[in-house]
């Protein structure tokens, strides 16, 4: 059996959390290593942990630290690690300042599950080499 590919996840919305949770569960290429309600959560959480995520899913809107923050954060702390948005914002500007500040793709929250799929199809032949 192939290793797992840690993931965490930061959303303020618990029922995103729960769905995600989920949903990984389910996909055997992943691991999530734990979930976050905000940016700076997540940020203590990476620096004080013993083995970094390879990937990290942001939600682009929540309290205290958002999407965008965090990615420049972990971009520059954590450059390792691979940064996705996730978001149900419409707003293109939004989604391109996402981009720019170190997400290499911005999800629709509208499907999670193809979102990981995509995901997978995107990671898989980098952590197989």
């Amino acid at each position: 059996m192939e290793p797992k590919l840690k993931l965490v996840f930061a959303d303020d919305c618990v029922f995103q959390q729960a769905m995600m949770k989920l949903l990984i569960k389910r996909m055997e290429i992943f691991d999530l290593y734990f979930t976050c309600n905000d940016g700076a959560e997540l940020i203590e959480k990476l620096a004080d942990a013993e083995v970094l995520p390879e990937i990290c899913i942001l939600d682009l809107h929540m309290p205290n630290m958002g999407g965008i923050s965090t990615a420049r954060e972990i971009g520059v702390r954590f450059p390792e690690i691979k940064i996705f948005g996730y978001t149900a914002s419409a707003d293109d500007e939004e989604i391109e300042d996402f981009k720019r500040h170190g997400a290499s793709h911005v999800f629709s929250k509208t499907d999670p599950a193809a979102m990981l799929i995509q995901i997978k199809t995107i990671l898989k032949p980098v952590f197989t080499r």
